[in-house]
């Protein structure tokens, strides 16, 4: 009994070392940050967009890392609530990382939404994956706020989505934890 109060501390950390980034910024303060540090240009083409719609819908495929050289800039601001980084080389590892560990995914894009140089995509995401010994099926719902550079390259790059049901709750002994707290906030209708 005495090491679940452990369990909840080390899950806890691991939780928030998953969304801190390099210098300890949380994820909030960061994008506060890159929403002034990377304006994005109201100049994007609608090809351009569709390109990048069409590269998360397709995540997981063979070429994925290749096509996240090809869209994002080497300068950037990216944060999917699993990684924040500002360096495309991360980005490119992180993409890759899906198609090496064998994660399948399927993501359908519900909504775009432009904004002068912001793009907000709407999306519903099954992915399968093995967090230990057997695989899992996680569905959420998300939205990817993007601005693109002059070159049509992704400079901002913020997801919102529910990782706590989307992916650490399929995680053993961590899930436990991440479903009793969702449970203790359910509203039930009555």
């Amino acid at each position: 009994m005495r090491a679940i109060p452990l369990i909840v501390i080390v899950s806890l950390f691991a939780l928030g070392c998953a969304s801190a980034p390099a210098n300890h910024q949380p994820y909030p303060t960061a994008y506060r940050l890159a929403l002034d540090t990377f304006p994005g240009s109201p100049n994007v083409s609608e090809e351009t967009i569709s390109a990048f719609a069409t590269f998360l819908s397709e995540l997981g495929a063979q070429d994925s890392g290749i096509r996240a050289s090809q869209l994002y800039a080497s300068d950037l601001h990216f944060s999917d609530a699993l990684m924040l980084t500002g360096n495309r080389a991360r980005v490119v590892e992180h993409f890759q990382g899906l198609v090496d560990a064998g994660t399948a995914v399927e993501v359908d894009i519900l909504q775009t939404l432009i904004s002068g140089a912001d793009v907000y995509l709407v999306w519903s995401m099954r992915a399968e994956f093995t967090p230990v010994r057997k695989p899992v099926t996680s569905d959420t719902i998300g939205i990817t706020h993007i601005r693109f550079n002059d070159d049509g390259l992704v400079v901002l790059h913020q997801d919102f989505w529910d990782t706590g049901l989307g992916f650490y709750q399929h995680i053993p002994v961590l899930g436990r934890v991440v479903k009793t707290i969702n449970r203790r906030f359910l509203v039930e209708d009555t």
